[in-house]
């Protein structure tokens, strides 16, 4: 596709929108970023999205506020503890609602894409919503370490309930999510449709590539094509 046939769109109490110009209906994604928020690697991703023929809409998990200092670790922790996993499975629902409502969007072709807390949100959508064909985890902390007001339930736990297929990237060096944290969740998941990854000398937000200090390009790049292929399946293309 060319870029011309992209508009993106922000939309209040959402979060941006990314239609494409193409003859009959499209898949979407519904995107769920990285602790960040909305940032311009997002707009990338829903671009290389659109490229591929697929409308998104990246979810705003900040609307009226902006995101939090994240300069250290322990910000971007904070951060990911502050945000209420009730509030933002809510915006999910309203983000499904939205795109159906798309006379442009087939909405029988719906699928979940998010990265760092969002992919622990597109596991915990995946196990709640029957919405998606599937959904895409790029190092979402499948397990919580407690659970309170803000976390009453962790990834790990609601999997058993797991609705669509899953496809799930993971840094074998990542200093976030310990490994033993990775194969639970495949223990979890036996016996479900589910694909678990994990990429030698990646750590975590491997994807992410303004990042140079974290980005891996052969892991970015397999992960990548493994989610286009994945998407491309599921959606019957």
């Amino acid at each position: 596709m060319n870029p011309i046939t992209r508009l993106q769109e922000p939309l209040p109490e959402l979060g941006m929108l990314t239609r494409i110009r193409a003859a009959g209906k499209t898949p979407a994604v519904l995107l769920l970023p990285a602790v960040a928020g909305l940032n311009t690697y997002c707009a990338d991703v829903a671009n290389a999205l659109a490229d591929q023929g697929y409308a998104s809409l990246a979810l705003d998990y900040y609307t009226g506020t902006g995101a939090p200092p994240l300069n250290t670790r322990a910000e971007a922790i904070a951060a990911v503890a502050s945000l209420s996993d009730r509030a933002i499975l809510a915006r999910v629902q309203a983000g499904v609602a939205h795109l159906k409502s798309l006379p442009e969007v087939d909405p029988d072709k719906l699928a979940v894409l998010g990265f760092c807390v969002g992919g622990s949100y597109s596991l915990l959508a995946a196990s709640s919503m029957d919405a998606f064909r599937c959904a895409i985890a790029f190092y979402g902390p499948p397990k919580y370490l407690e659970t309170n007001a803000n976390k009453p339930l962790s990834p790990l736990d609601a999997v058993g309930d797991i609705r669509c297929p899953l496809l799930g990237h993971y840094g074998a060096a990542d200093t976030l999510i310990p490994l033993e944290h990775v194969q639970e969740l495949r223990d979890r998941l036996k016996g479900k449709p589910a694909e678990i990854y994990t990429y030698p000398g990646a750590g975590h937000a491997f994807h992410e590539h303004f990042r140079p200090q974290v980005y891996r390009p052969i892991a970015a790049q397999e992960a990548w094509e493994r989610s286009l292929r994945y998407l491309r399946w599921y959606f019957g293309q």
